[in-house]
């Protein structure tokens, strides 16, 4: 008897579980003082102006699992709606209803009066749009979704999800669901740049182009840096020097593909093919205006002695050719650099990784050019350029001094 008692009383559990779980869910727990049939029914009897109680039964009747009777919760659904009909949560659990008995004029009928009583709300539409996706029609419930894009976009990411699930596709969602205009777009650019989705983001910063809607410098940059984060170097570059000539600034030429490599601005854009300066303890990075190989700048690095530096804070996309040879050129100063672990110049492939480095300097030199040549793979579409320091594990690691960097350059080799 008792290894038949356990097994029932596990399963009994579970339902009871599970039937607590979907209560809540529906913002109804049964078990409540006052949500019996007997109880409800005297509520409405005693208060006939209130529709609160014939709408709390029309739920136990739909939900009780011991006793569904959709007809009743049909008819208490309707008195609720006929003392108050402008209560559109009232209208949306009596399409429910509908659905599940498969009256489909009712259901119809009572979706379209939940969404005239109350257009503009998020759950009428939200519980409108997977109602009717969930009766498989889809064209019916695209503008419910669409609303929900354009006038409460900060449940875009929910509306996507759902989507994704019901058709599969991300091409649907852009070419139909998404509305044509610029703040639902960049929404759901922002979306498949959390989820990685390159070639969607891609289709969909092209329809935000073919609007004629001009981004601003923080929109065209956030397009820019998620390019280069997938490897995505050429398509990002096109889009970088179309927005350096729309704000009027020099635009990188193929005898150079280094931007500002002079260090003549301290930022260009920002971001993209910027220079990308970051800190680290034992080390400051700034713009020297006195001291320049060339022109009026250069980048100066000072070192405290206090650290073992680990410096690559300093660091440039560059997009490139695939399959061709070029050549790095910088010019670097220093003064008094310890340790045997100098700066040196760096190259680092994007996509395939191939690396190469100039000769580190330590000690003081005067302006001296360092040269990595390299070739560029098929399949690469550019590389990184970094400012190095290694750690060392030599007794006198911890780095002092003072360098400068000019005049970088990255030149196609065999012009």
């Amino acid at each position: 008897m008792k290894r038949y008692f356990l097994p029932s009383l596990a399963i009994f559990l579970s339902l009871f579980a599970g039937y607590h779980i979907v209560s809540l869910w529906r913002g109804m727990v049964l078990s409540q003082e006052g949500y019996t049939r007997e109880s409800l029914l005297r509520a409405a009897l005693l208060d006939p102006f209130n529709p609160d109680p014939l709408h709390k039964l029309g739920l136990l009747h739909q939900w009780n699992l011991l006793q569904v009777d959709l007809k009743q919760s049909v008819q208490c659904f309707r008195k609720a709606i006929e003392r108050n009909p402008l209560e559109q949560e009232y209208w949306l659990h009596l399409a429910r209803v509908f659905q599940r008995m498969g009256e489909e004029d009712g259901f119809k009928r009572a979706l379209e009066n939940a969404i005239l009583v109350s257009p503009t709300s998020y759950r009428g539409r939200w519980l409108a749009g997977n109602l009717l996706l969930h009766s498989g029609e889809l064209e019916k419930a695209l503008p419910h979704f669409s609303y929900i894009l354009s006038h409460h976009p900060n449940q875009s990411t929910l509306v996507y999800e759902v989507w994704l699930r019901a058709v599969g596709d991300p091409d649907f969602l852009l070419d139909r669901l998404i509305p044509k205009t610029p703040l639902p777009l960049n929404q759901y650019l922002a979306y498949l740049y959390g989820i990685r989705d390159t070639e969607s983001a891609k289709r969909a910063w092209a329809k935000l182009m073919s609007l004629g809607y001009e981004p601003d410098r923080r929109e065209t940059m956030r397009h820019i840096d998620f390019l280069i984060s997938c490897g995505e170097l050429t398509e990002a570059s096109q889009i970088w020097n179309a927005r350096l000539q729309n704000e009027g600034l020099p635009v990188t030429l193929d005898a150079n593909f280094v931007t500002n490599g002079g260090f003549e601005t301290e930022t260009v854009l920002g971001g993209g093919f910027d220079w990308r300066i970051g800190t680290i303890a034992g080390a400051e990075v700034s713009f020297d205006h006195l001291i320049a190989f060339e022109g009026r700048s250069s980048l100066k690095i000072i070192f405290s002695g206090k650290e073992n530096v680990d410096f690559h804070h300093v660091s440039q996309y560059v997009a490139l050719k695939p399959d061709t040879d070029y050549v790095l050129k910088a010019y670097m100063k220093t003064d008094v650099v310890t340790t045997k672990s100098g700066l040196k110049m760096e190259v680092v492939g994007v996509g395939p990784v191939f690396y190469r480095a100039s000769e580190p300097l330590t000690g003081t030199n005067d302006w001296k050019e360092l040269t990595v040549y390299f070739h560029n793979p098929t399949a690469s579409q550019g590389v990184v350029v970094r400012v190095r320091r290694a750690q060392t594990d030599k007794f006198d690691r911890f780095i002092s001094g003072t360098a400068w960097i000019d005049k970088v350059q990255i030149i196609e080799r065999n012009r």
